[in-house]
């Protein structure tokens, strides 16, 4: 489902991983959806600026 320019994916998420998120976004004064998202956006970033290190060798 597509929301602006955010898409939402249902996925199963186990009740471990849940507590974990909500435990340390309720720490860092956000949602467990907003640290997710941000942890989601840094690894992409992390990733794209890893390939394109790879491609300039």
């Amino acid at each position: 489902m597509a929301y602006g320019n955010k898409v939402k994916f249902h996925y199963d998420v186990p009740v471990y991983i849940k507590q974990m998120l909500a435990d340390t976004a309720k720490k860092l004064n956000m949602t467990a959806t907003e640290l997710l998202s941000r942890t989601i956006e840094e690894e992409y970033a992390r990733v794209k600026a890893l390939k394109e290190g790879t491609k300039q060798d």
